[in-house]
């Protein structure tokens, strides 16, 4: 690559031979050509943006406020719609009340309930035929009950307007309803009941099936009445008064109690109306009863044609009046520009002149701004080689390392074009230079590394296998090779390393360590294979330096279990943010690959000992009660049931990852930031406090807390304290208002809370801030 050079200054042209100003004809006619016809443009187009964007944003804004308008107009009449609705309900219920406030005033009422027969010759069957018809016709008066019964508990008889009879007989016969009803019915009867309205029951009358709400209204208050009033709402006669008397405007009407529903209606699509339309609901609570209503309503508001007209005719004149605005200012802000350009007419040499009328002077700015422009491109693509460079590198270190891969690191490789898949065989392979002493020599240095470059492309040519080379931190170089079939038989991989060492060892003088790891399937194989390359590297350098006395066979490591740092840092990561499926195949992976490796019973207790320690750290830190779980893992390393321990890992992982993914839901996050954005806006009232907090929020205290200390990291009367104290020494600094002014001011109530406050945040008094502060 050429050594750069600076841009070579413009020459003069007014000085050089044959220019404009011998012929004085050529220089008038490019005088008055006129110049910059695209710069006026420019110029007007810009004015015409200026003036044109701010008319187009306030005519959206009134718009979108008409809009808002309509809604909120529409909204108003549909909560009077639903008020009415529910006062129509409201006046069935209390007519129905009513109902059994007139019966228990009945005197035959009293005189039946009595468990005596000293009123039996009262109640001749003329008489009886007269309550029954009263009763009768009190009930077909409400026009949305079945019948209606006058039940006495103690004497254990029903009087309907279909007779007089056995409460045994009356539920077995003539109004059937299951067991599980029945036994509900019978022990609301032993029980005072204002007024009680039961779910929605199917019921037997006489053979017919129907159903029906039961409502039971004691006649007496006392604990254990002696006469209840049983009536049965027909849902068919109760739709037909809601379709009679309720809305059209409405999509759905919902009465429930106590999360039960007892009716509901829904506007049939065959009425013209589309169920896929937005829609919203609202909720009203009766004022005769526990029943709460919900009635749904389309969203159907938009905004009018004479709105929408007579905001386009308003935008088309302010457009119109903008775009002569914008004119006249080009015309004014452009005069001076043409003056100037014209002054630049004579500087054009003669010999252009003869072939267009081109405009020296300012192709020169634009020709040098050019060379700018690619001498900064250039810099550009070389910055983002670069950065591409690192990132590749930084990718293989993750390789390396044993990141899990996820569709992110995927697209990476692809990005990059590295074709690694889970399919592909791997092996790692490291290149030490460390038996180089002097560092100092650059040239020499240079030299290694690219002789080592030519030595591996050699190499990995004859045996036929891909590979990529790049820097890592504890070795120089190290090289990840790779094919769609296994490789590595027959002491191939040994065959490699001692080519590459003896080639480097003949070119430039010194042996490199040269160490390779075993064949892995997959990208986590990648990790494998380097930490085994790495193990083997560490036990090369460390026996060189401490040692070298000693027999080789004397001092080989043990076979010990895998679990790599970088793999535990991952663990806790993923823990910590609640994905489960990263740590399950974290843990599987390490788990896989131990028992690979035949550990002692001992060695893999010990492994799994630690991985608890993990999961145990990770609930600490989460302020989980760690001491349930330490003892039922004791309990299983006790038994010294490996299994056992391996499957209680994972379950206390799962465990983990579940609470973590519900105390990061989307929910959570947003009541955070409000907490946030609330305390931030008013941090300087007297009475903020997390029980004001609890009861804003409508949560409990603990919560208010602990989702403020996720949001920002420490608790919420630190961070108070940390905004007022950040307050108060403005305030100091500026020296405008007295001392208690100040603690009035930041939110503290007296003046003694404030210096103590103070003293605890700051280490002094505010007195000696004050001095520090001159």
């Amino acid at each position: 690559m050429g050594k750069w050079q600076a841009p070579l200054p413009m020459p003069d042209i007014c000085h050089f031979p044959g220019i404009m100003e011998s012929n004085p004809k050529e220089g008038a006619a490019l005088r008055n050509r006129s110049f910059g016809s695209g710069t006026f443009r420019k110029i007007f187009l810009s004015y015409t943006a200026i003036l044109i964007i701010p008319i187009i944003v306030f005519s959206v804004l009134n718009v979108q406020r008409n809009i808002m308008e309509e809604k909120q107009q529409l909204y108003e009449k549909h909560a009077l719609d639903a008020k009415r609705i529910a006062d129509i309900v409201d006046n069935k219920l209390n007519e129905l009340k009513n109902l059994g406030k007139v019966l228990s005033s009945e005197p035959w009422v009293n005189k039946l309930m009595q468990n005596t027969n000293v009123y039996d010759e009262e109640f001749d069957l003329l008489k009886m035929l007269e309550i029954r018809k009263n009763l009768e016709n009190d009930v077909s008066s409400l026009n949305i009950l079945s019948f209606g019964t006058i039940i006495f508990p103690e004497k254990q008889q029903v009087l309907s307007s279909l007779g007089t009879y056995p409460e045994s007989d009356f539920f077995s016969s003539i109004a059937v309803f299951d067991a599980e009803t029945r036994q509900m019915i019978e022990s609301s009867l032993q029980e005072q009941q204002y007024f009680k309205i039961m779910p929605p029951v199917t019921m037997k009358l006489w053979g017919g099936s129907k159903r029906v709400i039961p409502v039971l209204q004691s006649l007496e208050v006392v604990n254990h009445p002696r006469a209840v009033l049983v009536l049965f709402i027909d849902s068919a006669y109760f739709s037909e008064y809601i379709g009679r008397f309720g809305s059209v405007e409405s999509k759905d009407i919902i009465i429930s109690a106590h999360g039960s529903t007892l009716y509901k209606q829904t506007r049939n699509a065959a009425e013209g109306f589309l169920d896929d339309r937005r829609s919203y609901q609202l909720v009203l609570p009766s004022q005769a009863s526990d029943l709460q209503y919900r009635i749904s309503y389309f969203d159907s508001s938009v905004i009018g044609i004479n709105n929408l007209f007579g905001s386009l005719l308003a935008i088309m004149i302010s457009i119109a009046v903008g775009m002569c605005s914008a004119f006249l200012l080009a015309k004014v802000s452009y005069r001076p520009l043409g003056t100037l350009l014209n002054k630049l007419s004579g500087s054009v040499r003669y010999e252009d002149a003869k072939q267009s009328l081109v405009f020296g002077s300012e192709y020169s700015y634009i020709e040098n701004s050019f060379d700018r422009l690619l001498h900064e491109n250039r810099k550009l693509q070389q910055s983002m080689q670069d950065y591409e460079s690192a990132a590749k590198a930084n990718l293989f270190h993750r390789l390396l390392k044993g990141y899990f891969t996820d569709d992110q690191d995927m697209n990476g490789l692809k990005k990059f074009e590295i074709r690694y898949t889970e399919d592909m065989h791997y092996c790692t392979m490291l290149v030490s230079f460390h038996v180089i002493r002097d560092f100092s020599d650059f040239e020499k240095i240079r030299k290694i590394e690219m002789m080592t470059i030519v030595i591996v492309e050699k190499v990995m040519s004859h045996y036929r296998l891909d590979y990529e080379l790049f820097e890592v931190t504890n070795a120089d170089k190290a090289l990840i090779m790779s094919s769609e079939n296994i490789f590595g038989d027959d002491g191939m991989m040994e065959r490699i390393a001692s080519e590459i060492a003896a080639e480097i060892e003949q070119t430039c003088g010194f042996q490199p360590d040269v160490l390779h790891g075993t064949v892995e399937k997959g990208l986590v194989g990648i990790s494998k294979s380097y930490y085994a390359a790495n193990e083997g590297l560490q036990y090369t350098l460390f026996s060189r330096e401490h040692l070298q006395g000693l027999q080789e066979e004397s001092i080989q490591a043990g076979v010990d279990y895998y679990y790599p740092t970088d793999w535990e840092v991952q663990l806790i990561n993923n823990l910590k943010i609640g994905n489960l499926d990263m740590s399950m195949q974290i843990l599987h992976e390490i788990s896989a690959e131990n028992r690979k490796r035949q550990l002692p019973d001992a060695c893999t207790v010990k492994l799994v000992s630690l991985l608890m320690e993990t999961m145990l750290r990770v609930l600490h830190e989460l302020n989980l009660d760690t001491g349930i779980y330490a003892r039922q893992f004791k309990s299983r390393a006790m038994a010294a049931n490996i299994e056992e321990m391996w499957s209680y890992v994972f379950e206390v992982g799962t465990l983990i990852c579940e609470r973590n993914r519900y105390s990061n839901t989307s929910s959570t996050i947003a009541v955070g930031g409000q907490l946030l954005l609330y305390v931030n806006q008013n941090y300087t009232c007297a009475d903020i406090s997390l029980k004001h907090l609890a009861e804003m929020f409508q949560m409990s205290v603990s919560n208010i807390s602990k989702i403020f200390k996720e949001v920002t990291g420490i608790n919420f009367y630190d961070y108070l304290c940390r905004l007022r104290m950040e307050m108060a020494k403005e305030l100091l600094r500026e020296k405008t208002c007295a001392m208690d002014e100040i603690a009035r001011r930041v939110g503290y109530q007296n003046l003694y809370s404030f210096k103590r406050a103070f003293i605890r945040y700051e280490g002094i008094k505010p007195d000696e801030y004050v001095g520090l502060a001159i």
